[in-house]
Order: structure tokens, then C-alpha cells, then sequence
């Protein structure tokens, strides 16, 4: 079945988030340090700095408009909220399973270094995705309307923005269990932390929801509305807001604009917001094909995200792809490798699409075969 047209625009916006996200992991980890570090890589640096803040954002949105469709059901403890539960326990329990220092069962059993402990405890992009949106699925099962939903949404995003700062300054390591502190700050490996992180979320979920009330003012006659000036005007807004509160940081005992800062949070919110502006009226005026490469690797951004990050850091036998290249690699042969990378990603989600397509069983035994080889490979180790 072809996705609603509702998500097309969204599917794009993150489709071209995890494209980008690719290329940022591909350079990463293999370009040489010489040219990461010349001044003029800070542009690159700060375009690919966007993409974590549009995926979370897209994932808010998506949020918005699935709950939309399904907001009675989420108010019952029934399979429709089970399954969405399961469904992010599913991404948080891969997201763990992604840090595991070797996957391999008798490695684990022999014991973490302390590092390694806390470098699998990290909380990185899944991590903050499916706390996020389990904190959502709490909210509205607890408060009963979309209404106090997004209210909530919208207090608990500026908490998070005005106080990161604050918290930042704090080594949670010493006053709650590790597991906990991982998502407080990035003092110990975390690269996406509750603060700030959550907060693109949250006012993601608040535009999704803004996104599905428009939609419900069209007519058969109009067609549906998209917001694309409120997005584009509130984008400037915040950019604006931005620069504003640039003079404000001597207000914090502990600061950096580049990480954390409320001033550089709201600049990436205005700039994800004018994405979003922009992928809408692309499909006002273009149109989204259902089929295009990019919203096909939007809709299956999970499956795309998780190999390619095992092709990139997974260790096969001998073999670790980060390693083999060892920051050896010219700008040229970095993105040389990274089309190859973008090909595979694409192949995978047009066979997956094609799958979904079929008959449901045949999609239930690639899963369970799926699972079953990884369950093998973790009890008995890589091949040497």
C-alpha cells in the first residue's frame, strides 16, 4: 500500500536527512585529519550538524500525525497502543544493541571496561527518538486530548532549551545510576542527550499537529492545506529569536554556543523549519512520487539507519570498514564511498518496499530469518 499522501513531504524531509546523515558518517570516519580540520570543513561540519535536528524533527511530526489518526485507540490499553509501544521499545532496545562493544555473548560474559560501559550506555539518535516518543505516548494516554498533549509538549521543549545549559554543567555520573545520567548530558560519550535533543522532537510533534489542523480545513473542492507560509514565517521567527538571546549566555555558570547553547538550538529549529516549508510546497507544486528514491529511504529510515551504521563500524571477522580506512581518505574518496554506500541503502529499501508489497507472510519470515542469524551470530561470535 502506498503511504498516505498526508506524510510525503515529511518522508521527504527525512529522506534526505538520513542521505546527508550518510555522507556525515562516511566522511567521519574516514577522512584525513588535515583536511577535517581546515577551517573551511566548519561549512561541511555545520551543514551536516542539520541533519540530527531534521530527523528529529521529522520523527515529531510523524508522531503528530499518526497519533491524529489513531488518538482513540491510544487512550485504551489496547493492541493498537501495545503495539506502538513494543514498536519503541523496539528501537530503543536496537539502539543499545547498536553499542554493544562486541556482539558476541562470551565477550559480554567476560566483562566491560568501564569505557566500554559507558560508551554503550550512550545515548546517540535512536536512543533519543524512542525516550522522546514514549514520553509522548505517556502524555497523551495521561492527559486524553491532543490539545493538553502539545501544551505539555510545548512547556516541557522550552524547559528543556532554557535549562540544558544548567544541566550541562553537571556530572549526573555522581548523583543517579549511569543508565539514567547517560541522557542528561554529553560528559560522558552521549551525543544526543535528552537536553537538548528532545526539544527538536517535541516542537516537531507541535508542528506535525499544527500540519494535520490545517489539513482538516481543506475540502474536496480545495484539496488539502498546507502551511507553508506559517512554517516559513515561524522558521524566521526563531532564527531571529536566535540571535536574540546570543547576549544572554553569561546568564549560564557553564556555556557553549555550539553544543548546547538555547541561542544555537533555536538557530537549527528555524532552519529545520524552513526545510520543512520547503518540502512542503515542493509537493504543492511538484508532487512527491511514493516511488522516488528519497522518500522510499524516509520510509525506511530505521532499516537504512541501522545497516549502514553496521557497514560503517561493524566489525566482520577481521574486518572493520572505520579501521581499514583509518582517516586515510581525500574529501574525493570520501564521497566516492559514499555514493557507494547511498547505492547499497538505496537498493536495500526499493527490495524492502517490494517486500512490503507481497504477501505478509513472506515479510514475516525475512524478519524472523533476520532475527534468528543475528541471534546465531551473537551466541557463537564473528568468524575469525
Amino acid at each position: 500500500m502506498a503511504p498516505s499522501r498526508r506524510l510525503a513531504f515529511i518522508d521527504l524531509l527525512r529522506g534526505w536527512a538520513v542521505i546527508v546523515m550518510i555522507e556525515t558518517h562516511v566522511v567521519n570516519a574516514t577522512i584525513q585529519k588535515g583536511i577535517a580540520d581546515a577551517p573551511w570543513f566548519e561549512v561541511i561540519n555545520f551543514i551536516n550538524g542539520l541533519v540530527a535536528p531534521t530527523f528529529l524533527f521529522a520523527s515529531g511530526m510523524a508522531f503528530a500525525v499518526t497519533t491524529r489518526r489513531k488518538l482513540d485507540s491510544y487512550l485504551t490499553v489496547g493492541t493498537p497502543l501495545l503495539r506502538q509501544v513494543w514498536r519503541l521499545l523496539f528501537i530503543l532496545i536496537l539502539a543499545y544493541m547498536l553499542h554493544l562493544p562486541k556482539f558476541n555473548l562470551k565477550a559480554i560474559l567476560e566483562g566491560f571496561t568501564e569505557r566500554q560501559y559507558l560508551v554503550f550506555l550512550q545515548a546517540d539518535v535512536l536512543h533519543c527518538i524512542a525516550v522522546s516518543l514514549l514520553f509522548l505516548q505517556a502524555v497523551v494516554f495521561l492527559v486524553r486530548t491532543e490539545k493538553l498533549l502539545y501544551r505539555v509538549a510545548g512547556g516541557v521543549a522550552l524547559i528543556i532549551l532554557f535549562v540544558t545549559p544548567f544541566v550541562w554543567g553537571v556530572d549526573w555520573l555522581t548523583v543517579m545510576p549511569a543508565p539514567l545520567a547517560a541522557y542528561m548530558n554529553g560528559l560522558h560519550f552521549s551525543l544526543f542527550p535528552v537536553f537538548p535533543w528532545m526539544a527538536f522532537i517535541l516542537v516537531g510533534a507541535i508542528a506535525g499537529h499544527a500540519f494535520t489542523l490545517s489539513q482538516d480545513r481543506g475540502t474536496p473542492e480545495s484539496g488539502p492545506v498546507f502551511p507553508i507560509r506559517p512554517f516559513a514565517t515561524a522558521g524566521a521567527v526563531l532564527l531571529v529569536l536566535s540571535f536574540i538571546l546570543i547576549p544572554l549566555a553569561w546568564v549560564y555558570p557553564t556555556y557553549d554556543y555550539w553544543r548546547y547553547s538555547p541561542a544555537f538550538v533555536l538557530l537549527r529549529l528555524g532552519i529545520v523549519m524552513l526545510f520543512a516549508a520547503g518540502a512542503m510546497a515542493y509537493e504543492v507544486r511538484k508532487g512527491v512520487s511514493p516511488r522516488s528514491l528519497v522518500t522510499m529511504v524516509g520510509r525506511e529510515s530505521l532499516l537504512v539507519y541501522t545497516v549502514h551504521l553496521m557497514l560503517i563500524y561493524g566489525d566482520y571477522g577481521s574486518f572493520n570498514f572505520r579501521r581499514w580506512s583509518d582517516h586515510t581518505f581525500t574529501l574525493p574518496v570520501a564521497l566516492v564511498w559514499t555514493l557507494v554506500l547511498l547505492a547499497i541503502m538505496f537498493a536495500l529499501a526499493m527490495a524492502w518496499d517490494r517486500v512490503r508489497r507481497l504477501d505478509p507472510k513472506w515479510k514475516l519470515r525475512i524478519q524472523w530469518g533476520v532475527v534468528v542469524s543475528f541471534v546465531i551470530a551473537f551466541l557463537v561470535g564473528p568468524l575469525q
